[in-house]
């Protein structure tokens, strides 16, 4: 399998994290199913109150339709106020119910929200603002799935930042969290949308490329190699890094963790290379 290893140095802005209380996802479909069930209390509150008003409508009308029109006429002056006062409280039902119905969308749309956001940080890196290693796996076993199914191709780079423990403790946990989500950036530019880019832990990242053969993902590689070299000189920095790339093609049948395991042994043998090609 072919591979290119690149080195770069990454902007040095300041990565400010801002942390939103976590809420668990179950706990916002509990209250949701709870606002369902509220949902239902109003409507049958409707349906039962709308029963008991129609009968009432029912047995001061209709006696009146059986009985003598003069019996109507002598009743007439009880019937008016109770109608008037029956119309009046079916008119505030209805503005209630109408009001609750608001309400209980209002909040739905809500919870909705926070749960959408708690899945998006469930599912996501909170240092680089990537797809997190959970997501990683389900994403590699739909994937390959769908090669399976559609015989598509389907390739998987592996990259890690060469020597980071060494500079985290030259410069710090704070600028290696900055370095992180600037190669998680670089990564998001040089790939595709389908493509996904993960953090697979530390500082190595895994990207997924659906319909990308080793050729193509190869050449996706040395692209990046174009960017950080970019990127390297852009501007004066007290730092390099470098970044070791492994890619290898899904084969049909192929387990996944041996997937991960060729990119793996890809990079290394990448990473050895280079080191060779330095030392001479």
């Amino acid at each position: 399998m072919g591979n290119s290893g690149f080195a770069s140095s990454c902007s040095g802005e300041t990565l400010v994290t801002e942390r939103q209380p976590e809420i668990a996802p179950d706990r916002i479909a509990q209250e949701i199913h709870a606002l369902d069930w509220r949902d239902l209390q109003l409507w049958g509150i409707g349906f039962v109150v709308l029963v008991v008003m129609g009968g009432g409508f029912v047995a001061l009308v209709m006696p009146q339709m059986l009985w003598h029109i003069s019996a109507a006429v002598v009743r007439q002056q009880n019937i008016a106020p109770l109608i008037f006062g029956l119309t009046a409280l079916l008119i505030l039902l209805n503005v209630y119910l109408f009001q609750q119905r608001l309400v209980l969308l209002r909040t739905r749309r809500q919870l909705i929200v926070q749960l959408q956001a708690a899945e998006q940080r469930a599912r996501t890196d909170a240092v680089t603002g990537v797809f997190n290693r959970r997501f990683m796996e389900e994403a590699l076993a739909r994937e390959t799935a769908r090669a399976e199914r559609s015989r598509s191709k389907l390739s998987v780079m592996l990259a890690d930042v060469d020597g980071f423990k060494n500079f985290n403790t030259k410069f710090g946990h704070l600028t290696g969290d900055r370095v992180l989500a600037d190669v998680a950036g670089l990564l998001q530019k040089n790939f595709r949308a389908a493509d996904l880019v993960t953090r697979y832990g530390g500082d190595e990242f895994l990207v997924i490329m659906p319909d990308t053969d080793l050729a193509q993902a190869e050449t996706t590689v040395r692209r990046l190699g174009w960017w950080l070299e970019k990127w390297n000189s852009s501007e004066q920095r007290e730092y390099r890094l470098a970044l070791s790339c492994g890619v290898t093609a899904y084969e049909p049948g192929t387990p996944i963790h041996h997937v991960i395991k060729a990119a793996d042994a890809d990079l290394y043998a990448q990473k050895a290379k280079r080191i060779e090609d330095l030392s001479r």
